[in-house]
């Protein structure tokens, strides 16, 4: 992990139980962290995923999701359903490319496969809206 993102990540989660609410994706996206190596694109790639996942309107079966409608309708289009799948499928890829640079195929496949899935719904859905404006797609 590049230390300017390691620090950002850090900073952010001492600052937060300090805070009255976390960063909006908007204001962590202006900030212009990004990630460099493949294991922080890889990281970004896997919260982008879980966040995908839980806009799903069915997650929960029988056509119960974990966000209402409206709820979702507020977001930001970024984070809004297609882009944020896209945004996911993004950063897997670019993570890939990161890895293959290094002949490193193999380690890519043993990190996504360390991947741990996020319970989105069990966390601060502001504290994630941070996480992905510090993971956002590069322009």
């Amino acid at each position: 992990m590049s230390i300017r993102f390691a620090l950002t990540i850090i900073a952010a989660a001492m600052l937060a139980p300090l805070a009255a609410s976390a960063m909006t994706y908007e204001e962590a996206k202006a900030i212009g962290v990004s990630p460099v190596t493949g294991s922080e694109m890889l990281t970004c790639a896997n919260y982008w995923d879980a966040w995908a996942d839980s806009l799903n309107p069915d997650f929960y079966g029988e056509g119960s999701g974990i966000w209402t409608a409206s709820f979702i309708e507020k977001l930001h289009p970024e984070v809004q359903l297609p882009a944020a799948r896209e945004t996911s499928d993004y950063w897997f890829a670019a993570a890939r490319a990161e890895y293959e640079k290094y002949d490193d195929v193999a380690g890519y496949e043993a990190d996504v496969a360390d991947l741990h899935e996020y319970y989105v719904a069990g966390l601060d859905h502001h504290k994630f809206m941070q996480l992905l404006g510090e993971c956002a797609r590069p322009e």
